[in-house]
């Protein structure tokens, strides 16, 4: 399903990356467990508007399958971005992110034994491996934190980090009753003022520290990949989200999907989800349904999508015949069958039986204004 879907880009975008460091590595392999009961091989392919390439594993004991790898557009493309980084062009590294649902929430180590090296070719470390390491994000924020203090000490006009504000930026631009940013010690902590209260971010909920984490590495990894851009989170990457409603409260996750795009204007989203809050924010020509029928997965795109209240998603899209229980549903179909057959006096118990039950309701209403009708044009 879904999953698997992201789970075959990674292995795609892992050989992207791999041969960008290191001309000729390997990226995730395909494992026999990933090729379909029955199969003797299996194939991805993947293109991009810079390169396209293709992987094929053959289960042991099959032969050799008609189809072969091909990576000769790809070589030619992570040759490319080597020599601009060798002859150092001002460059801007094509990023690739995986954020799985067992993406890290905020973890600080208590003290800082090592330095990291932060070149360029770090926005790539851990990116598709699972999830937000918000441990390295921290010691990268310090140090950068850390220059900013040396240098402003040292100068009679204050400046800012440009990385650092590009994290700070995101940070606000998604939550905006969050302010100030800034590592303190002993103990070591990450501090931030939220509607003007300090707070140490161990200090938040799930969502808010999910929702931190994976905007500060994204914004991380865009000021290391872009570090000629003026605003590195106007990087390219493509950026993989498993489950983005996870945690998110409903509003809030209305407002991510409104904010990804508009924060990162030019990163692809490629995102999972079953919530209906989730697609109703979405345009029906950025969806893609998937079914299963017979251990095969079929995709559809949706005719519409983006303003349907939450029940016209959950029936119309998402395939519920109802979003009331079903018990509540049989009685509304009790209801509607004796006012089709005139027993009004019977479908006002029901009605007033049901409201006992659930309360005031708005189809309950319509019922009653229906009787009211058939009962005006009986007379």
């Amino acid at each position: 399903g879904k999953s698997s879907i992201l789970d075959a880009t990674v292995i795609m975008l892992s050989w992207a990356v791999n041969r960008i460091k290191h001309s000729g590595s390997s990226g995730k392999p395909i494992t026999e467990n990933d090729i379909k009961n029955g199969a003797s091989f299996s194939t991805i392919e993947l293109e991009t508007s810079a390169a396209k390439w293709k992987i094929v594993k053959a289960r042991k004991g099959h032969g050799t399958p008609e189809e072969k790898s091909d990576y000769t557009d790809l070589n030619r493309f992570s040759k490319y971005i080597q020599s601009q980084i060798a002859d150092n062009h001002p460059i801007s590294l094509p990023l690739f992110v995986y954020y799985p649902i067992n993406r890290a929430v905020i973890d600080i180590p208590l003290r800082i034994k090592n330095k990291h090296n932060f070149d360029v070719l770090s926005a790539y470390d851990d990116a598709l491996g699972g999830g937000a390491n918000f441990r390295t994000f921290f010691e990268w924020f310090r140090e950068r934190e850390d220059l900013e203090n040396e240098n402003n000490a040292n100068s009679i006009v204050k400046t800012t980090d440009k990385s650092l504000d590009a994290v700070r930026m995101a940070w606000e631009l998604f939550l905006p009753e969050f302010k100030n940013f800034r590592v303190r010690r002993s103990p070591l902590r990450l501090e931030v003022e939220k509607n003007g209260k300090k707070l140490s971010v161990n200090q938040l909920s799930d969502g808010e520290k999910v929702l931190l984490s994976m905007i500060g590495d994204l914004s991380r990894r865009l000021s290391i990949a872009n570090p000629n851009l003026s605003n590195p989170l106007d990087g390219e990457a493509i950026v993989l989200i498993d489950e983005i409603d996870l945690h998110l409260h409903p509003k809030w996750q209305r407002m991510v999907i409104e904010k990804f795009p508009s924060v990162f204007t030019k990163c692809q989203f490629i995102m999972t989800t079953h919530s209906p809050h989730i697609i109703t924010h979405t345009r029906a020509e950025n969806l893609f349904r998937l079914k299963q029928i017979d251990m095969k997965v079929t995709c559809e795109k949706p005719i519409e999508s983006y303003g349907k209240n939450v029940d016209r998603i959950l029936e119309d899209l998402m395939g519920l015949d109802t979003t009331r229980p079903n018990g509540v549903k049989k009685y509304f179909d009790e209801i509607y069958d004796l006012i089709d057959k005139n027993d009004f006096a019977l479908a006002k118990e029901k009605i007033i039986s049901l409201k006992n039950d659930i309360g005031e309701d708005s189809d309950l209403l319509k019922a009653e204004l229906l009787i009211r009708r058939k009962e005006v044009i009986g007379k």
